[in-house]
């Protein structure tokens, strides 16, 4: 009798551990499955913001300044678009007659960014002529350059005219840079009538102009905070075509250039430059050569970016 019990009870605990596994569940592998994060849609951001003073002036001139800007800056981004609007005010400083407003000025620009090139537009404003420009620049390794082209409207009775402007190539060799700059103008609406310009004087109306210069642009010390870089240019062509064969002078002069940069903290620094024309003149057409003389170019500003 004892060995059927202890068989009967060895036979209830292997039904009793088979009926257990049966009616209990297998515990599946739970397997985390990590979502991507979600990119944060594009916002219009401020980059930078700033602000500067600028005195501009010519030799034999009696003013302080022949004119006094005082400017702001903004700049914003979105995505792959950047924005820039800088609003500058102008005084004349009379040593005699005191301060007077000597007009204004509007950037806004606008760029779309790629890799390695950029397109954009301009419009400039003035009490004198809105101009309107498209704008392109590129930068691969050692070459780089820009472009603007457009129309200015003149609003002080003078022909409007087509208007472009440009480095279209720089090589850079080392920390030295060599560019091709041009300006060009071609008037509209032009007449072969003599009358007198601003100064009495009989003239013909300009139809074209072009100036030409080579630039050369370095770095001359880079420190923790202090860097100062220099640009020299050569103007050596410039040339007028009128609607009648006049006399006219070509300017081909020497500019110099000094800036400087401080940085106060990682985002605030205070910037600075001189240029320095030196205008020496060629008279064409049986016109005396004008006697040389300079224009100077001070500006001192503060830049915080974001």
């Amino acid at each position: 009798m004892k060995k059927v019990a202890l068989l009967l009870g060895a036979l209830s605990l292997v039904s009793s551990v088979a009926y257990a596994k049966e009616v209990v569940p297998a515990v599946e592998e739970v397997v985390v499955v990590e979502e991507a994060p979600v990119a944060a849609a594009p916002a219009l951001t401020v980059t930078n913001i700033g602000q500067y003073i600028e005195v501009d002036n010519t030799s034999g001139g009696e003013n302080i300044g022949e004119a006094v800007h005082f400017g702001n800056v903004v700049g914003l981004a979105y995505d792959d678009w950047t924005f820039g609007l800088m609003a500058r005010k102008a005084w004349s400083m009379d040593t005699d007659d005191g301060i007077h407003s000597a007009g204004h000025r509007i950037d806004l620009d606008v760029w779309k960014n790629y890799e390695n090139f950029s397109v954009g537009a301009r419009w400039r404003q003035e009490e004198t002529y809105d101009r309107w420009l498209a704008r392109a620049k590129y930068n691969y390794g050692m070459f780089s350059g820009w472009v603007d082209a457009g129309y200015q409207f003149n609003n002080n009775n003078a022909n409007d005219n087509i208007y472009s402007e440009g480095m279209p190539v720089a090589v850079t060799v080392g920390p030295v840079t060599v560019g091709y700059y041009y300006e060009y103008l071609d008037f509209n609406g032009t007449t072969d009538k003599l009358y007198k310009n601003t100064d009495g004087v009989d003239v013909y109306d300009q139809t074209k102009e072009f100036t030409q210069q080579v630039r050369v642009m370095a770095p001359l010390y880079t420190g923790e905070k202090l860097s100062l870089d220099a640009e020299y240019r050569y103007q050596f062509s410039q040339e007028k075509e009128f609607a009648k064969d006049m006399k006219w002078q070509e300017n081909n002069r020497h500019i110099a250039i000094l800036n400087a940069n401080y940085a106060l903290t990682d985002a605030l620094s205070v910037y600075g430059y001189y240029e320095y024309d030196f205008n020496k003149y060629e008279g064409h057409d049986g016109a005396k050569d004008d006697k040389d003389n300079y224009y100077g170019e001070f500006c001192i500003g503060w830049n915080y970016a974001f």
